[in-house]
């Protein structure tokens, strides 16, 4: 019997140019942005925008929201999806102001306390997915909602300050130091703004760990393919229910941030954070299909949302426009990443 070969279909020399540049564009679109994001800061408001204390005060608002996207692109790159980050801030938020309103402990006991609700959190997602099998989005959907109600609940429907006075009328000693959380103006050793300090760090951490660590490499191996993963010997469940503790303890770690820097916490804290850690991801580079993708592009995307809203502020763009400008920005992002598109755009199926 004659074995008949086919031979493979031959590119057009215009199709197989105009992939190679979408996926340039694609691997290089974090660094792209950065670059036109400034060029239109420096080229709109020059050195207003590009003041140490306005470059300094816009990445320390957008710090916490930049850590919550740490998480998220854990969980993005074993093909997951982290929806409930944002909810998960807000009950770290409110647990650090009633630790410090209600309790008086330093700050060095209210971050561990944060961190371990949000891990618990985050485990219970993890563990829904692995455990349950329930898909990723619903699983944090329905905990997204869940903690909005648990932060609800405990705090009555009402703020809590971080501002705690004494009976001499000044802050405590624990409210005093809790300001350096983020409070402007305040800073480490009368220098360092530490929502900043605490971004770069948690980037730089976890940008080892997956790069470094073979828990890295078996982070991006379930992304890239959960079920060779498994044949290889890595333990899937395990890796799963992780990456989704890490992402709900880097939001609790992100609470005390954003109380001190609203210097209360409120129960409506963090409402549609996860948009903008997600969009971090996926500007930087982070595939949604998971397997691919990096911290250092997740952090290059926060800078891109941080410095598009400073921008777009500096320039008295409504909030509404920057909702609308960040939304179309992501789509673009999504689509560079796809090398398919062309042939999709020229009349071809689309794989």
């Amino acid at each position: 019997m004659t074995t008949v070969k086919t031979a493979p279909p031959v590119k057009a020399p215009g199709e197989s140019r105009m992939r190679r540049t979408l996926s340039a564009l694609g691997a290089g679109q974090a660094y792209i942005g950065l670059v036109l994001i400034l060029a239109v800061g420096i080229a709109t408001k020059g050195e207003m925008f590009l003041n140490e204390t306005n470059l300094t005060n816009a990445i320390g608002a957008f710090a916490s929201r930049g850590i919550l996207a740490v998480g998220v692109t854990l969980v993005i790159l074993t093909g997951g999806i982290d929806l409930s980050v944002g909810s998960l801030l807000g009950i770290g938020s409110m647990t650090a102001a009633m630790m410090l309103a209600k309790f008086s402990l330093d700050p060095w006991q209210i971050v561990p306390i944060c961190m371990a609700v949000g891990a618990l959190f985050g485990f219970l997602n993890g563990a829904g997915t692995a455990w349950l099998r329930i898909q990723s989005f619903v699983m944090t959907l329905a905990m997204l909602s869940v903690v909005r109600g648990l932060d609800r609940q405990v705090s009555d429907n009402v703020s809590v300050g971080t501002q705690i006075a004494g009976p001499d009328g000044k802050l405590t000693p624990q409210a005093e130091a809790f300001q350096v959380f983020g409070t402007p103006g305040h800073n480490l050793f009368d220098r360092i703004y530490y929502p900043v300090l605490a971004f770069i760090v948690v980037c730089i951490v976890f940008h080892l760990i997956l790069t470094k660590t073979r828990f890295g490499r078996h982070v991006y191996a379930v992304g890239g393919n959960a079920t060779a993963a498994r044949l290889s010997g890595v333990n899937v469940t395990a890796v799963t229910i992780a990456v989704f503790t890490l992402s709900g303890m880097l939001a609790g770690f992100a609470g005390p941030i954003d109380a001190a820097y609203s210097a209360s916490a409120d129960p409506q804290a963090g409402l549609s954070f996860e948009l903008d850690a997600i969009a971090a991801a996926v500007i930087g580079g982070a595939s949604l299909a998971g397997g691919k993708g990096t911290i250092a592009g997740t952090f290059v995307g926060a800078l891109i949302l941080t410095l598009l809203d400073n921008v777009l502020g500096l320039n008295a763009v409504s909030d509404n426009w920057q909702l609308v400008i960040k939304g179309l920005i992501v789509v673009v992002a999504v689509v560079l990443q796809r090398p398919d598109l062309f042939k999709f755009l020229r009349g071809g199926s689309r794989s």
